[in-house]
């Protein structure tokens, strides 16, 4: 393929990305508007240099212009690095977030073991309890008086 049929390809391409449908560009405004030209989604290029530019003699202003669009430029790749590094922050904050309840659970657990444990100490303690009374309600009721007696010993 030549050049500039992978140009041409390219451009298509892009042209099928930017392509955005009423819904979307519709949402985009209303979320952000804006009255710079460039962000229309009718935006033609030819226009927008040509009111730039109306006449010849303003192209002798030409270098103000390139560079007020290379200040645009430098300040929106600013912006792009700050949403970039925000979203970095996120994932790591999110990161952080996973982490710390991931410990929290593992405490949980630990607790929850810990009842559970004493639970059946306990358990075992009224079993313990309950035979042990068993065993003395089925006694002779005058226990005391054989002990005295010196029966029981």
């Amino acid at each position: 393929m030549m050049m500039e049929e992978e140009e041409l390809e390219f451009s298509e391409d892009l042209e099928a990305i930017l392509n955005l449908t009423p819904e979307v560009q519709l949402a985009i405004e209303q979320v952000f508007p804006s009255q710079d030209p460039l962000d229309r989604a009718d935006f033609n290029a030819v226009e927008y240099i040509n009111t730039l530019f109306p006449t010849e003699q303003s192209l002798a202003n030409i270098d103000d212009v390139v560079n007020k669009i290379r200040l645009k430029i430098r300040r929106l790749d600013d912006n792009i690095r700050m949403v970039v590094r925000g979203q970095t922050n996120v994932g790591q904050d999110g990161r952080q977030a996973l982490a710390e309840a991931q410990v929290a659970i593992g405490q949980l657990f630990g607790k929850i073991k810990d009842i559970k444990d004493k639970a059946e100490k306990s358990e075992q303690m009224v079993s313990k309890q309950t035979k042990h009374s068993q065993t003395t309600s089925q006694e002779p009721s005058c226990l005391p008086c054989l002990k005295l007696q010196g029966v029981c010993d």
